[in-house]
């Protein structure tokens, strides 16, 4: 099944490789439900591998006496009381622990990351083979195990299934499921005007799909600060491309790409928004990269919701961010194909864009701190 609705958004990035080369990604409409059950078994293994990725570094912690896994097992659903023995057992082989001291030892980031790879890698097959989906690390929340309890979110849990198995779905699959519900949203927000959501596949130069990325443009209330908040964002890609600066090159087009396709009022009276898991080191360097102030209260405590850590930044802190200047020097191009009626294309680059005023810089007396 696919739809194709007025809002046919494609875009195309030219990534800059550490070699000297360039590779060009795509970026298009979730529209077609049979891409469902791929971008379900990618965000599977994203999932996998960010919860063997948070096990190393939470027993790298607590061998350097900065974690205590029995009180954390308490709120890390892989490190929980019916998983942490067998974990303890394993990461108490020699081969392991050798392999952990020598991580700690090492002051080159590069010899680090293999040998933390070579662990995750190993640790992977454990996880997928021992660890319940619903305990999974999920570190893009669209995708996180949800238990419905309610009456009412089990009518429409249960409707919704009915609709994903008529398609053909595996309403069984969580990840299936999550995904599903996903394609709908975006389904039912294409043809919006002006439109403020964009779900949109990621597709590796060679065609392959490989994982998906997010952007809202809403405006929306936050109580958190007290003011308007924007560009709710998040992307998933599969292990096997990460490290190729795929990351970063899609969040500094995506967040382009949105201011420029909103209303300079609603920009410049609004934060740019978005969380991220207090346990992924990845995601909070993204957000620092990107000019985000992490939000503390009065007292310089970190604002922890959920599990959630939130993030907040002016078009201005984008503007001057690492992620943007980064973009700049490297000339990250992009090209976008937009089906409004009639085809409208464009070519540009990135931070090519009109600046807003910066918004202040305390909200009703919370701090933030960068």
């Amino acid at each position: 099944m696919s739809v194709v609705l007025k809002h046919d958004i494609k875009i195309d990035i030219d990534v800059p490789q550490k070699d000297g080369t360039v590779r060009r990604i795509g970026l298009h409409e979730l529209d077609s439900v049979a891409d469902v059950p791929r971008l379900a078994a990618i965000s599977r293994r994203v999932a996998v591998a960010d919860t063997a990725d948070l096990i190393f570094r939470m027993f790298v912690k607590e061998m350097q006496g900065d974690a205590d896994l029995g009180k954390l097992s308490l709120r890390i659903p892989c490190l929980g009381p019916k998983y942490l023995p067998g974990l303890r057992q394993m990461f108490s082989q020699p081969d392991v622990v050798d392999m952990m001291q020598k991580y700690v030892a090492a002051s080159d980031k590069l010899q680090q990351r293999a040998i933390r790879k070579q662990v995750v890698d190993t640790l992977g097959k454990y996880v997928e083979q021992t660890i319940k989906a619903k305990d999974l690390q999920f570190n893009f929340s669209k995708f996180k195990y949800v238990e419905k309890t309610s009456v009412v979110d089990k009518i429409k849990q249960g409707a919704h299934k009915v609709t994903a198995t008529m398609m053909g779905l595996d309403p069984r699959d969580p990840f299936v499921m999550a995904a599903y519900m996903i394609w709908s949203d975006n389904v039912s927000k294409r043809d919006e005007e002006p439109r403020k959501a964009y779900w949109l596949l990621v597709r590796d130069d060679k065609g392959a799909l490989v994982g998906m990325t997010f952007i809202s443009a809403a405006q929306l209330d936050d109580k958190l600060i007290n003011a308007k908040i924007i560009g709710h964002s998040g992307q998933i890609l599969d292990p096997s491309v990460q490290g190729q600066g795929y990351v970063s090159a899609i969040k500094s087009v995506m967040t382009d790409f949105m201011y420029d396709n909103m209303d300079a009022t609603v920009a410049r009276e609004s934060w740019f928004a978005t969380t991220c898991d207090e346990f992924n080191e990845n995601s909070q360097g993204l957000q620092v990269k990107s000019g985000a102030q992490l939000l503390r209260d009065t007292d310089g405590n970190v604002v922890i919701e959920s599990g959630k850590m939130h993030w907040y930044a002016s078009y201005n802190d984008i503007l001057r961010s690492d992620l943007m200047q980064r973009a700049q020097e490297q000339n990250i191009e992009y090209s976008v194909k937009l089906s409004l009626g009639n085809i409208n294309q464009y070519k540009k680059r990135v931070g090519h864009t009109q600046r807003y005023p910066q918004v202040n810089a305390h909200v009703q007396g919370v701090s933030y701190d960068r």
